[in-house]
């Protein structure tokens, strides 16, 4: 038998397997995973940005409850409540510029202080200056402040360099350097006790203010120093009076009366009596309320007329009971968008966010105080309406006390309602469709 030369030569070598490759893999320890109530604790602000001061209205937990529900108002919607996050957010195919054509530059502020600068108007100056007294009324505590502090200043260096000049002319400051007796013109000085600059700077502070002359007062020798007393004691009643006349304008002016008004700061948008209604809330908290309160509230929305030029354009629109409100209490301002609103087109919450306008709030009322007109002013931009939200009630009775309470702390929150999908009215009615 003929044998292999191949394994011949060769000896046989015992084959190792590697350690790095077992001959079976050895299987994972499977351990149970365990739920975490820290770490799955989660922020509801993080979830609901746009409402810092609701309540998310409770899952229903039956599965014939998560089909549909009904909210107070017995109107029939889904568990995708329209008012959630999901509406706000852009879709994907929305690209950035339509994004940034969102944001709005205000008219007015939040606070009531228009947003408008008048810029290159002929002859600014002397406008200021020949209404002075509404000037000084619409200047900052602090630019008022300093100017009557800058006027008395100015006054008394003023009538101190002209008394000054007036004693040195008479030669009251030339003295005999042995002797130390004047060596000017008369018998007597100009004004007794002034020696310097610095005592006369005195002198014109003590006759300004009436604290009493002492040794430094003026003589008969001069009759410049007589006129001149007489001048600045006019000047300084005729600073005095302003400043007085002035600063109580200013804290009894109308645009002071009703800084304690309070508005929402934020609108909503929900169903009241089967009617979609704009609502924010108002409030004055103060003992004595204005009288005659009006509401009125202003859309103002840019357009495009056919040749092209963008015009700004206010519409007024129609609150119930004529925007007469009486604020005793907090009290709900409530707008029926209906097929005469302007703010009919928007039937869904993604089409206010993408809408394009600004909300004027303003109260016109009379104070009883001081039975002056007095107005406040706000406004409110598409991202600060929200969407199937209305506010919580925060008027309570107390039979114990037999009064009414008011929980000021929740005048701003906000709950969740159910929102019903608004399809075209056909014969008057409102058609409803549920979501899957």
């Amino acid at each position: 038998m003929q044998s292999d030369p191949s394994s011949l030569g060769a000896e046989s070598i015992p084959m190792h397997r590697s350690t790095s490759m077992p001959v079976k893999p050895k299987p994972l320890e499977q351990k149970p995973l365990l739920r975490s109530s820290e770490k799955e604790t989660v922020n509801a602000a993080d979830y609901y940005p746009e409402s810092p001061g609701f309540v998310r209205r409770r899952k229903s937990k039956t599965v014939g409850d998560q089909l549909e529900t009904r909210s107070e108002q017995n109107f029939p919607c889904t568990n995708d409540w329209a008012g959630s996050t999901i509406e706000l957010t852009p879709e994907p195919g929305t690209s950035s510029s339509d994004i940034l054509r969102r944001s709005l530059n205000r008219v007015m502020e939040k606070n009531g202080k228009e947003n408008v600068v008048f810029r290159r108007i002929p002859e600014k100056s002397w406008r200021y200056m020949r209404d002075l007294v509404t000037t000084l009324l619409e200047l900052n505590w602090n630019y008022m402040l300093t100017l009557f502090l800058a006027s008395y200043f100015l006054c008394w260096l003023l009538f101190a360099a002209l008394c000054y000049v007036v004693s040195y002319s008479h030669g009251d400051f030339i003295f005999d350097p042995i002797s130390g007796a004047r060596m000017g013109e008369g018998e007597d000085p100009c004004i007794y006790g002034v020696g310097n600059w610095v005592a006369m700077l005195i002198y014109s502070v003590e006759t300004q203010t009436t604290l009493g002359f002492g040794e430094k007062y003026a003589s008969e020798e001069c009759p410049e120093t007589v006129f001149l007393f007489a001048m600045q004691m006019l000047s300084a009643a005729l600073i005095e009076g302003c400043m007085v006349s002035v600063i109580y304008a200013k804290t009894a002016r109308p645009a002071k009366q009703m800084t304690k008004l309070k508005f929402s700061d934020k609108a909503v948008i929900c169903y009241r009596d089967g009617q979609l209604c704009l609502l924010f809330r108002v409030c004055d908290p103060r003992e004595q309320q204005s009288i005659q309160s009006k509401i009125r509230v202003y859309m103002i929305v840019d357009k495009r007329t056919r040749e092209g030029e963008i015009i700004k354009t206010h519409t007024e629109l129609k609150l119930e009971g004529n925007g007469e409100q009486l604020i005793v209490w907090p009290d709900v301002v409530c707008h029926v968008i209906d097929e005469t609103s302007p703010l009919h087109q928007f039937t869904n919450a993604k089409l206010f966010n993408a809408a394009q306008f600004e909300l004027c709030v303003s109260i016109v009322g009379t104070s009883p105080a001081t039975a002056q007109m007095t107005e406040a002013k706000t406004s409110y931009l598409p991202r600060e309406i929200f969407w199937g939200q209305r506010f919580v009630n925060i008027i309570h009775y107390d039979a114990q006390n037999e009064r009414y309470l008011v929980d000021y702390e929740n005048f701003n929150r906000t709950i969740s309602v159910d929102m019903p999908i608004r399809l075209a009215a056909t014969n008057d009615q409102l058609k409803l469709e549920y979501r899957k």
